[in-house]
């Protein structure tokens, strides 16, 4: 379902047309954001490993190499991503993205880990060569390793939950329309949570702005109204 025909629903559900009111899409957009984050939080605080699919998204992420990160200091073993990672869903508190791969998808692991861990990173020989990745302050991705192979990487591949999935879109690996409007691609979320996230935010509009909900099918009622038509971006 995309975002365009979701705010659709909610208009149909307030009895109210997209042209002719003062509630406007983007409010409506930014409603239902909310609440598939919260709803995803709920949910899934106690198994974050249940993650439905449909509600991620993955990221292909160009890099650069950089001599330091927040004040860390490790001159020609740092690569950090040239823009800065759309915001995620902290479900359980999680730290980082749920998983980073190589841009072939190669198996070798990537571990993800706090930014604050970075300086006692190699301090055992056992695990300095491995490959670590850290979000730093500003929402950018490093990668940081002992072994010099990781250097050689352009682009990595960021799998993770996040809370505004249109500027996710943005640099998602898997673009089958680029040209599309963002309203007009498939919304990242299980099919199960519609109902369920469209209900939450029709409560909350219908309390705002004091706009009684039609909790029955009344098909004489549904012909008489004229269809919302969403705006195109």
């Amino acid at each position: 379902m995309t975002k365009n025909e979701l705010i659709f629903t909610v208009y149909e559900k307030l009895k109210i047309q997209s042209d002719d009111t003062n509630l406007s899409e983007e409010l409506v957009s930014s409603l239902l954001d909310t609440k598939r984050a919260l709803l995803l939080k709920q949910q899934y605080s106690a198994k974050p490993w249940h993650l439905p699919r449909e509600v991620k998204q993955e990221l292909c992420m160009t890099l650069k190499l950089v001599d330091s990160v927040n004040g860390y200091k490790c001159a020609g073993k740092m690569l950090q991503t040239h823009h800065a990672l759309p915001s995620s869903i902290k479900i359980k508190g999680k730290e980082g993205p749920i998983l980073v791969r190589k841009e072939d998808n190669n198996v070798v692991a990537i571990n993800v880990v706090s930014t604050e861990r970075i300086p006692f990173l190699f301090a055992n020989k056992f695990t300095a060569m491995l490959t670590y990745a850290a979000v730093d302050y500003d929402g950018k991705l490093v990668l940081i390793s002992a072994d010099n192979k990781h250097k050689f990487l352009t682009q990595v591949k960021v799998t993770d939950v996040f809370e505004a999935p249109e500027l996710a879109m943005e640099y998602e690996c898997k673009q089958t329309n680029p040209n599309a409007d963002v309203w007009d691609l498939e919304y990242p979320m299980e099919v199960a949570m519609v109902d369920t996230i469209i209900n939450m935010v029709v409560q909350d509009l219908s309390r705002t702005l004091q706009i009684p909900t039609d909790e029955q099918n009344n098909a004489a009622d549904d012909t008489q109204r004229q269809a919302v038509q969403p705006r195109r971006r």
